[in-house]
């Protein structure tokens, strides 16, 4: 009996010299950092932060003028098709819209639409446009009760990032082709005309778009 409580007295005095290691190792392994350590943790992560922010706003306005270029396009095809289904004819007329001209509790709208025989109000269908794009399209147009432009050209629409300038280098068009009235999408190939202060909404006064600088993908 003896002998087995000298060898539990052993064992413990063994598991508290063990135990007072293990808190040491543990303390020396987690101690705290020192204030340069973490000055230059700080400042490592404020240099990722400012190179990586970039990036990630500009994938977020490329999306954005993706996005409405998808929209517009699907618009348009819709209008078409009202147009055949109700045997009639639809103007598309250009909203003007100034730069920064959109409120931000408003919907505004870079076409007005009006058919002249259709139940429907296709103009509400419009994708909405923002401050953060632009868009510049030739002319105004006809669609025909059949479905086809009656325009003696095809209609150019370039749909751009407000910030072109300071990256966001994408430029989209889309191509009504007349008389047809296929829509085809592509890239805009020249930019020299585009400026810090773009008009949301505008037509193209000075004669720079045309179908065959548009580079269909």
């Amino acid at each position: 009996m003896i002998l087995e409580q000298k060898h539990i007295v052993g064992v413990n005095k063994i598991f508290r010299i063990n135990m007072k290691d293990f808190k040491l190792k543990i303390k020396n392994d987690f101690a705290g950092f020192t204030l340069i350590e973490i000055i230059i943790a700080i400042g490592m992560s404020s240099l990722l932060t400012g190179l990586m922010l970039p990036s990630f706003l500009n994938l977020i306005r490329t999306e954005k003028v993706n996005s409405y270029t998808r929209e517009l396009k699907e618009f348009f095809r819709v209008v078409k098709l009202d147009s055949r289904r109700w045997g009639t004819s639809c103007q598309v007329n250009i909203n003007s819209i100034p730069h920064n001209g959109v409120a931000n509790d408003k919907n505004y709208y870079g076409y007005e639409v009006t058919c002249s025989e259709s139940p429907n109000s296709i103009e509400n269908l419009a994708p909405a446009i923002n401050n953060s794009i632009f868009q510049v399209v030739n002319k105004e147009f006809l669609i025909t009760p059949n479905g086809r432009i009656s325009s003696d050209q095809s209609i150019v629409i370039v749909i751009g990032s407000k910030f072109h300038k300071s990256g966001v280098k994408i430029l989209n068009c889309l191509v009504i082709q007349s008389p047809t009235g296929h829509i085809v999408k592509g890239k805009f190939l020249q930019n020299d005309w585009i400026s810090n202060n773009m008009n949301v909404s505008q037509k193209d006064n000075n004669n720079i778009l045309s179908p065959e600088k548009c580079k269909f993908s």
